[in-house]
């Protein structure tokens, strides 16, 4: 008799007629049973080891992902409910913990009530689309309560993150709307960024709050601003729909006021304001690094954030940030690198400007060990120290692309500019002061980045005014409100459209308005950094005044231009007159100096005019006042010249 022969062993998970997988700790796909190798179209070796992400033949939903890594993490089972784009119709996971990883239990959920088709949800949020939701209104018993809901800054989403990130961003705050509201209210998407919502019962504050939890545990598309606006209604049985949607949709547009008023950029420049303030807050630099490392990663909704140290011919992470549930950045602190084999974060050292992918596994220079865990899309700008690019900020995605827009390019830039001012501030000066100093030079370095002011600039002139301001005796309280307004000056070039501010040629009298705007938007946007003194607002209001009373804003003669102005005003023309730019050629330091003197009693304070001449006599040969070598008073060719509004560049002025 001829031995049998043993039957293939069969996983009892193939027996089951719905989708069923593993996953390992690292997310990579352990076993998938025969029925989703059907579903799925695969075959099983195709699948085992690849990350879920990568298998999938569809693109995973985020809170899918979400529920997924809260297991791993906490190894709890846990439950979801969710519209599936292939499926069309509600499907239902279960997540068990399995040793270390763990195991997913798909199954296609029966919708009885009214039995709707896959026609009746959005594609991308799972919610009802428009006629289904005037549908099932037919079935609804009265009152109910009628809101109207509207995604703030949803344009601004799609410029920082891309569309891609909007979407994200849409179906995060639907999965959460969906999630919190009761089973019986109906949630439908409205338009592209509004979605309407139909409760039972009269009790509009009940919803009120509801609303108002779910907005707070949601992120917001900015600092400050939450993630959506409502307005709401009782619908009553004899009253049309109509009605009570137009009631709902005007408590919804005065509630959105506020974000129809803001002009272009208004966001961007309180969070600029912002961000400065917030520096008062770190004494330490590993404070202050980790808190940047924070901001960016809410801001632009990446999954890793990283601060890379150049060390010579080395470099290593030391403070890292990441959403939960993702791995953290490989490789991993403190861990040292050969430079030349970091990939991106070498090409930004070598080029001292920013670089980036949204597909990183594409390209040449890619780090295997990133590749592996599954960085998809990748950002590196670089942070210099004294002119040497010491440092950089490394934003990542994980098993999921995102496009890398110009608009978090620019941030980025911004941020590693105030990062590293306000570094070396703090490595210079340990005392509180500074700290409030470091956001003020910040600002006006980001303000010679946006429109290519001379390098420097801000720190030079705020050198000379305060080494002038001592020469005619302030004290140390004055001395340090001029220095605090030097940095402040042009605040309000923020303000000042791009085609404005770097137009090589003549401006128009209309586009010379706008430019001799910045010193009063400068000013109004000064008042609102907690601290500053009168005489600091002083300067950034008054510095374009004229002592013959030909100047601007207030048109202000004499001794009535606040004296920290006066001193400031010389400082500042003379550094534009020996500056280049690009409709004219840096002016000799002998050349300044006379114009300087022939606009005595004129442009300038004759008394601080004589005062100016003679620091600058004693300064000799054009060097460098004392106490600070390091810093010139001038420069006949700087590498970045750009335009500037004082009068010497700009001979519409007179």
């Amino acid at each position: 008799m001829s031995p049998s022969v043993p039957h293939a062993t069969v996983h009892p998970f193939d027996r089951v007629e719905d989708i069923m997988f593993s996953l390992d700790a690292n997310e990579r796909l352990t076993f998938v049973n025969a029925f989703a190798l059907k579903a799925w179209g695969k075959e099983r070796h195709e699948l085992l080891g690849r990350t879920y992400e990568d298998a999938l033949p569809t693109k995973a939903m985020p809170e899918v992902m979400t529920a997924f890594r809260h297991v791993l993490n906490t190894q709890q089972r846990t439950e979801l409910e969710v519209f599936g784009d292939r499926h069309q119709g509600w499907i239902g996971l279960i997540v068990y913990p399995d040793d270390g990883g763990l195991t997913v239990h798909v199954r296609r959920l029966p919708r009885s009530a009214g039995n709707p088709t896959s026609t009746d949800f959005d594609a991308l949020t799972g919610c009802l689309t428009r006629t289904a939701f005037m549908q099932a209104q037919r079935t609804l018993s009265f009152p109910n309560i009628l809101a109207v809901i509207d995604l703030n800054l949803l344009k601004s989403v799609n410029t920082l993150r891309g569309h891609s990130g909007g979407d994200a961003y849409i179906r995060a705050v639907a999965h959460a709307l969906r999630e919190a509201l009761p089973a019986e209210a109906l949630i439908c998407r409205w338009g592209g960024d509004e979605f309407v919502i139909l409760t039972p019962g009269p009790n509009q504050q009940a919803l009120r709050d509801l609303l108002g939890e779910t907005n707070r545990a949601l992120p917001g598309p900015m600092q400050g601003v939450e993630a959506f606006t409502a307005g709401m209604a009782v619908w009553e049985v004899k009253t049309a729909y109509e009605r009570a949607f137009a009631i709902a949709d005007e408590h919804l547009q005065l509630q959105k006021e506020q974000f129809r008023e803001a002009t272009p950029g208004e966001h961007e420049i309180d969070a600029l304001v912002t961000f400065s303030q917030e520096l008062e807050a770190f004494r330490d630099p590993g404070d202050l690094i980790q808190h940047a490392l924070n901001r960016l990663l809410g801001v632009f909704d990446v999954d890793q954030a990283a601060y890379a140290t150049i060390d010579g011919n080395e470099a290593f992470f030391s403070h890292q940030a990441r959403r939960e549930g993702v791995p953290l950045a490989q490789p991993g602190l403190n861990v040292r690198m050969a430079l030349a084999g970091t990939g991106m974060i070498d090409t930004a050292h070598r080029t001292r400007t920013t670089v980036w992918s949204t597909d990183y596994p594409s390209i040449s220079n890619s780090m295997s060990v990133m590749v592996e865990q599954g960085v998809k899309s990748a950002i590196v700008t670089p942070v210099l120290s004294q002119g040497q690019v010491t440092a950089a900020i490394v934003l990542r995605t994980v098993n999921r692309w995102q496009t890398i827009t110009p608009q978090m390019r620019k941030i980025m830039e911004l941020t590693a500019l105030r990062l590293e001012h306000a570094l070396e501030l703090r490595r210079a000066v340990g005392e509180v002061r500074s700290t409030l100093e470091a956001g003020m030079l910040t600002l006006g370095i980001v303000l010679e980045a946006r429109d290519f002011e001379t390098s420097g600039h801000t720190h030079r002139v705020a050198t000379m005014a305060e080494r002038l301001g001592e020469d005619l005796g302030l004290n140390t309280a004055d001395l340090h409100h001029l220095r605090q307004g030097a940095y402040l000056h042009d605040l309000g070039k923020l303000c000042v459209p791009d085609e404005i501010l770097r137009k090589p040629g003549r401006l128009t009298p209309q586009e010379w308005s706008v430019m001799q705007s910045h010193v009063v938007k400068g000013h109004e946007l000064a008042t609102r950094i907690a601290g500053l003194a009168v005489e600091t607002l002083q300067v950034i209001r008054s510095h374009h005044e004229r002592w013959d009373g030909g100047g601007y804003p207030d048109g202000l003669v004499g001794t009535a231009i606040p004296l920290n102005a006066r001193i400031f005003a010389v400082c500042d023309v003379y550094d534009a007159l020996i500056s280049e730019r690009p409709y004219k050629h840096a002016w000799s330091h002998e050349d300044a100096l006379s114009e300087i003197r022939g606009q005595s009693g004129r442009q300038f304070d004759p008394a601080i005019t004589r005062a100016f001449l003679s620091l600058m006599q004693r300064s000799g040969d054009h060097g460098s006042p004392p106490g600070d070598g390091q810093i010139k008073l001038f420069r006949s060719s700087p590498p970045f010249p750009q335009p500037d509004t004082d009068y010497a560049d700009r001979p519409e002025a007179l």
